[in-house]
């Protein structure tokens, strides 16, 4: 009897195992993130500043809305959000501004109240592109670790802040300008 617990045991483990691993792969957990450095240019990002507090409920609301607004097509272009690297607001705080990057501004009729836009400039882009499923996928601070590396290997400065770009398929886009 002790036996054939011992073996329906490990057939359950050796079970969960397998299914554990196949979801971890099929959610793209084995997929390794790359950085790739791409020619420079311009971006305009019309959005809704935040500095606070990181777990705050309002950067939700703001990534809803810009959603929203996007969605109706009083946006257009891609959800965006920028994350300034802020030494002064504290550790548990955070800089972000939220919206949506476009190719160009004169696209825009008019701009929802509340938000501004900002011009961004650069002569090089380290990209990182993001397919794994968010429960698999990298942590912001180790994707931006990868970016730094590659670009203290090339002798850049990067500008202080970074750009997520989020997709309809959930894949998103990390990128660091170089100032």
């Amino acid at each position: 009897m002790n036996r054939a617990r011992w073996l329906y045991l490990s057939i359950i483990i050796f079970c969960l195992t397998v299914i554990v691993f196949t979801t971890y792969y099929t959610l793209g957990g084995f997929d390794e993130s790359q950085v790739y450095v791409f020619e420079g240019g311009s971006r305009t990002v019309i959005g809704k500043q935040f500095i606070g507090d990181a777990g705050s409920s309002q950067i939700d609301e703001l990534v809803q809305e810009a959603r929203a607004l996007i969605d109706n097509g009083r946006l257009t272009g891609q959800f965006v959000l920028v994350e300034y690297q802020n030494d002064t607001i504290g550790e548990d705080s955070v800089h972000l501004y939220i919206g949506a990057a476009l190719e160009e501004i004169r696209n825009v009729l008019e701009i929802p109240s509340g938000y501004s836009y900002e011009e961004f400039t650069t002569d090089k882009i380290y990209r990182v592109f993001i397919t794994q499923h968010p429960l698999v996928r990298p942590f912001p601070a180790e994707i931006r670790s990868l970016i730094e590396v590659r670009a203290i290997q090339e002798g850049e400065v990067l500008a202080p802040y970074t750009f997520d770009i989020y997709y309809d398929d959930g894949s998103l886009r990390t990128e660091a300008w170089v100032r």
